[in-house]
């Protein structure tokens, strides 16, 4: 079990780890020149067009939000429109500047297309519910220091290494035979992703890419693999308690919901009928 283990590490971390480091430059090279000023800007007003290009750039930026949620309601005070800045955020949380190639390095480029779209337009319709809706951020002030950058380069480092090993230890421990009976019908997959996807929390959505590597290689069917990638990167205890410490929870739980229906829709048609 042990060389089986290393091995199947390694085999998950060259496709994650070269992609995290250029994650790690871009957002090194991004954070230099965008002050929170500048992105309070750019989210301050509430119209279509702002709506989709915020969130296609939240999907594709390389900065590591979910350490900033408790100071994201200093964003407000700057000039952020308090819905679209909850968008934002969730659409950070999704998907990631290095998600596509290691997505579709690990499951092909179709799925990795027709992902991105499915966390984009689950997005867009969970937008939908906060539109009448004024949201509440928690007023909290707090600077970080001159290695707030490098500190959360490190941690997030440390959770994917993290991730990887939870995914080499699942495929490696998991009786193959025991969880394909489980999991690869759809609905058992279904079911089966999304008690995964509410339980494992790895900090970076990169954290989530290899354990599904393990579940496919385990036997999970399609539309399981693809509600695990598309579900969970808000469908989970923690990123949950993470927004509702950020804003109000009545607000984010109605737009969690409504992400969590449209994803879990799109999964199932996409997993059934496109995959």
């Amino acid at each position: 079990m042990p060389t089986t283990f290393v091995a199947i590490f390694i085999e998950y971390a060259v496709r994650v780890l070269p992609w995290f480091l250029i994650g790690v430059l871009a957002a090194y090279l991004v954070e230099r020149r965008v002050s929170p000023r500048d992105v309070s800007r750019f989210l301050g007003s509430f119209r279509p067009r702002r709506i989709l290009a915020s969130f296609a750039l939240g999907m594709v930026s390389p900065l590591s939000i979910m350490p900033q949620l408790p100071v994201s309601g200093s964003l407000v005070r700057l000039g952020a429109h308090p819905a679209l800045l909850l968008g934002f955020l969730a659409a950070e949380r999704s998907y990631d500047f290095q998600s596509f190639p290691i997505i579709s390095g690990f499951f092909g480029l179709r799925f990795a297309v027709l992902n991105a779209l499915a966390i984009y337009l689950a997005l867009l319709a969970a937008i939908l519910v906060l539109a009448r809706t004024r949201v509440k951020f928690r007023a909290v002030n707090r600077r970080e220091g001159t290695n707030g950058f490098w500190y959360r380069q490190v941690r997030l480092g440390a959770v994917v290494l993290i991730g990887l090993a939870v995914a080499a230890t699942a495929r490696t421990a998991i009786p193959e035979e025991l969880f394909r009976g489980i999991a690869q019908t759809e609905l058992g997959g279904l079911a089966t992703a999304l008690v995964a996807g509410f339980s494992l929390y790895f900090g970076t959505i990169l954290g989530n890419y290899p354990v599904a590597k393990a579940l496919a290689d385990l036997g999970m069917s399609q539309t399981g693999i693809f509600t695990f990638l598309t579900v969970s990167p808000l469908f989970n205890a923690v990123v949950l308690t993470l927004f509702v410490s950020a804003a109000h929870w009545r607000q984010v739980f109605r737009f969690f919901t409504a992400y969590t229906m449209v994803a879990l829709l799109l999964s199932v048609i996409i997993g059934t009928f496109l995959l």
